[in-house]
């Protein structure tokens, strides 16, 4: 019998890439290796692309690449992912869900 619940997310990721050399795949793939560190499991993500604000807090900051994440894994990965990506400028938004 398993000592830990895994529960399912959908996290869905703002991406800020204005500044970043990097593009979405590289930034997908280095959210999928932190997510591995913090014990879950990537398993399915989806690349929206670009999309427009619907209300814009900053006006030259109108848009951003949306990413969304599946994964599974314990009740502390949506604190712990929120905490390794405090400081990383390439994400402006993290939204998690349980699904």
């Amino acid at each position: 019998m398993s000592a830990t619940t895994t529960n399912t997310y959908k996290t869905t990721f703002i991406l800020d890439l204005r500044t970043s050399e990097d593009d979405s795949a590289k930034v997908l793939a280095d959210l999928s290796e932190i997510l591995s560190s913090i014990g879950a499991e990537v398993t399915s993500s989806d690349d929206q692309g670009v999309r427009d604000f619907a209300r814009a807090a900053d006006r030259r900051y109108t848009q951003g690449h949306v990413l969304e994440v599946y994964f599974s894994g314990p009740g502390s990965v949506p604190a712990a992912l929120q905490e390794k990506l405090r400081l990383d400028k390439r994400v402006n938004r993290i939204f998690v869900q349980s699904v």
